[in-house]
């Protein structure tokens, strides 16, 4: 997940990532807190863009709410599971926030929801439609911690609780593995060959565990892979050739696609990349 985000004078921001257990480590990513003291009256807008993970997002104080592309807004649930995001979107909050995030490799979240993950593909989703009970007790434990080190064990703790790995889960890893690797220059065809599987039944394992299709999921790494590129002092055109684009127009064109931004507008903003 990538955060954009506007310079902000009197607002106080804190944004910070934290390490899973050794027990989920082959599942979680990371965790990231975010939190906004906010002045009453003040909107406080970021735009988040494809990164290829999937979270789990739980709010402690008062939910964002979120305004897509297309002009759609809602509140977000309590408790919601972000799928795989293929656009931007834009999230805000007029008061004070509180939220701690799951971060997902893309391959894992089929580990503690046997549905397909492609039904969670560019939505937000409330936990309280798969676990209700749970939840409702999960969240009231959460807002009632006393600090992010006890939000984070309550919440590994629900995860180890549900964690059951499907069988194909190797390969849906080992695939996620080698496209983010080779930059997202694999195809499809090449990548089935590797697993020793056919082409449709690698497709077919590639959605149902990661959310979308092998070729969006190298695209969005190919994106990522040059915004990591903008901080170097390059012409546009380098930068797109070194990112794997055939010309600077692919490049632009993905910009605006996945961030709404031209590369130039995009580099100055703020933007939090966990590493």
């Amino acid at each position: 997940m990538c955060i954009l985000e506007p310079e902000e004078k009197e607002t106080s921001v804190k944004y910070k990532l934290y390490k899973p257990s050794n027990d989920l480590s082959d599942f979680v990513k990371y965790y990231w807190q975010f939190e906004l003291d906010s002045i009453p009256q003040e909107i406080h807008a970021n735009r988040v863009i494809p990164s290829g993970e999937l979270q789990i997002i739980f709010h402690y104080k008062t939910p964002f709410r979120e305004l897509d592309r297309y002009h759609q807004s809602f509140v977000q649930p309590q408790c919601l599971i972000c799928g795989q995001q293929t656009d931007y979107k834009d999230i805000f909050s007029v008061q004070a926030a509180g939220m701690l995030a799951v971060v997902f490799h893309p391959y894992a979240l089929r580990a503690f929801f046997p549905a397909p993950v492609n039904e969670f593909t560019d939505q937000s989703i409330s936990l309280d439609n798969f676990f209700r009970t749970e939840t409702k007790d999960l969240q009231e434990r959460i807002i009632e911690a006393s600090d992010i080190y006890a939000r984070i064990l309550l919440v590994e703790n629900f995860l180890l609780n549900r964690l059951s790995i499907s069988n194909s889960f190797s390969v849906a890893k080992e695939a996620v593995n080698m496209i983010t690797k080779m930059g997202g220059q694999l195809t499809v065809s090449e990548a089935a060959n590797k697993l020793n599987v056919s082409k449709r039944q690698f497709e077919r394992i590639f959605l149902a565990n990661v959310g979308i299709s092998p070729k969006k999921f190298g695209r969005i790494v190919r994106f990522s892979h040059s915004i990591k590129l903008l901080t170097k002092p390059i012409p546009l055109t380098t930068l797109a050739y070194e990112a794997g684009y055939s010309d600077q127009s692919h490049l632009i064109h993905d910009f605006k696609a996945f961030a709404g931004l031209s590369p130039k507008a995009f580099a100055r903003q703020t933007c939090h990349t966990p590493e």
